[in-house]
């Protein structure tokens, strides 16, 4: 991202803006000079605050950006925010689904409402988002779906199960977009991100049954307790969440055709690591396909 030559102005839509990468990135892509459709869900009630803070940080600053409710759990709610989109800026070039939520505990604990619940938002509510939007795109002829992943798709650590599974079935989902909406000009991509403080962490929803959870009690405790303590000692190393709406506004900003299908954004280790299974993933991904006939489907990038 350079800072010497003005980039080319895109209409973004962000879902999941209140905190954390989404508040970030719609600030940082507004100051760029970008249209941005901060999205929020119920504007009355609790993203009141984000909602008014957003509001008057454009109108202090100047800047192309302004709050859209959206719930991705909701196709209606969807529907309506991308076709005001649509009607407000008459295009849409990047959509950045970066709602979410975290249920934290062992698995045992958690009831199978509690589990769709974690999928409803955190991949379902993606394809909400990107059904609604892709058939704008396709008329355009070109567009771009970033999904904010995880590096926990990759790897599952435990009692973070049904997150975990919720990125990795986003991550399939970006690469099924990725190779059947290159033909229309439309890429799909994902930032796989690690843990970085932002308030889905001290937000994350405990199991519902407790007479499940107490028998995790002492090693879960000290699951957190040692987390937190790397964390802190290993803060310089980490970074700071703005590496992450860095990364995404360099991905809103490559042009058309250009962007890398994956981006990592990690700690040194864990990004040479996880850098060293993708390529591997890759690889073996072509030649199961070329395996099975289909090698020619697969996008080229």
């Amino acid at each position: 991202m350079t800072e010497t030559t003005a980039p080319e102005r895109r209409t973004v839509l962000v879902t999941g803006t209140s905190t954390g990468f989404g508040r970030l990135t719609v600030e940082a892509l507004a100051r760029r000079g970008h249209q941005v459709f901060a999205g929020l869900r119920d504007l009355a009630g609790r993203n009141q605050k984000a909602s008014a803070e957003l509001t008057a940080l454009a109108e202090k600053e100047g800047l192309a950006l302004r709050v859209i409710e959206i719930d991705v759990t909701d196709q209606a709610s969807v529907d309506r925010a991308v076709r005001s989109v649509i009607e407000t800026s008459w295009r849409l070039d990047v959509v950045v689904n970066n709602a979410g939520m975290n249920f934290a505990g062992p698995l045992e604990a958690y009831t199978a409402e509690e589990a769709h619940r974690q999928f409803d938002v955190n991949t379902l509510g993606a394809l909400r988002v990107n059904n609604a939007a892709i058939p704008y795109l396709r008329e355009q002829g070109h567009g771009a779906l970033i999904q904010i992943g995880s590096l926990s798709a990759w790897l599952t650590p435990p009692f973070n199960g049904l997150y975990a599974a919720s990125k990795a079935a986003l991550r399939s989902l970006t690469e099924a977009w990725h190779h059947e909406l290159a033909s229309a000009g439309i890429e799909s991509v994902i930032v796989d991100a690690a843990a970085y403080p932002t308030n889905i962490g001290p937000n994350a929803a405990l199991p519902s049954d407790q007479a499940r959870l107490a028998p995790y009690g002492e090693t879960l405790n000290r699951f957190v307790s040692d987390l937190v303590q790397r964390s802190t000692e290993n803060a310089e190393i980490i970074g700071s969440a703005s590496q992450v709406s860095d990364a995404v506004v360099a991905l809103v900003e490559t042009p058309d055709g250009k962007r890398p299908r994956q981006t990592l954004v990690a700690p040194p280790l864990q990004y040479a690591a996880v850098q060293a299974l993708a390529q591997k993933a890759d690889e073996a991904a072509r030649i199961v396909a070329d395996d099975m006939g289909i090698g020619a489907y697969l996008a080229t990038r």
